[in-house]
């Protein structure tokens, strides 16, 4: 396998290749919703935890990383899935009044996804203040975590029913996964 060049990818990288050649797109999109903005709430995390500002900077600079290394990695591998403006359908018969792009539905549920783990994070801030608002924080935190699994769902059925059997190819692979020697050989 030759790319960009080199004659032979490193162990890591045909590794990740590996892994990323084993999910189903509906995995990859799960990956992507799920995992970027949990790294990403590892700064919101450290404040919560009442660390120090450079403990704090640090580990958002790190969850920032990882996030946006994730976020990128995910909407390339997604990139040959229809991206025609869509109907987001909240039931069967309800959809909201907008239509949005496959990248800008993944963005909705990414946002979701943060939006439920900073309530879960506020709940557990308030919880010795005020037990109610608390209770409420994690319901609304509940909610709006597990509401893109359910989002999802209803869009693949809809609009790419095989989305859970189909894998990325080896091309959109290796465009996602650029050997490590390349970053070093430009």
């Amino acid at each position: 396998m030759e790319y960009n060049g080199s004659s032979r990818a490193d162990a890591f990288t045909q590794s990740c290749r590996a892994f990323i050649r084993s999910l189903t797109y509906e995995a990859v999109l799960a990956f992507t919703v799920y995992a970027a903005p949990m790294l990403f709430m590892i700064g919101p995390a450290a404040i919560v935890a009442n660390r120090s500002p450079i403990i704090i900077a640090l580990q958002s600079l790190l969850g920032f990383g990882m996030s946006w290394t994730i976020h990128r990695m995910g909407h390339r591998l997604l990139s040959p899935l229809p991206k025609g403006p869509r109907r987001i359908h909240l039931s069967s018969r309800l959809c909201l009044p907008v239509e949005l792009a496959l990248g800008q539905f993944v963005w909705l549920l990414e946002i979701l996804v943060a939006t439920g783990m900073f309530c879960g994070m506020a709940g557990k801030r308030f919880f010795a203040e005020d037990v109610t608002l608390s209770v409420l924080l994690f319901a609304l935190a509940c909610a709006l975590y597990f509401l893109p699994v359910y989002l999802t769902q209803l869009w693949s059925e809809r609009y790419y029913p095989v989305l859970t059997l189909v894998s990325p190819t080896e091309d959109v692979i290796n465009k996602c996964i650029p050997s490590l020697r390349s970053f070093f050989q430009r």
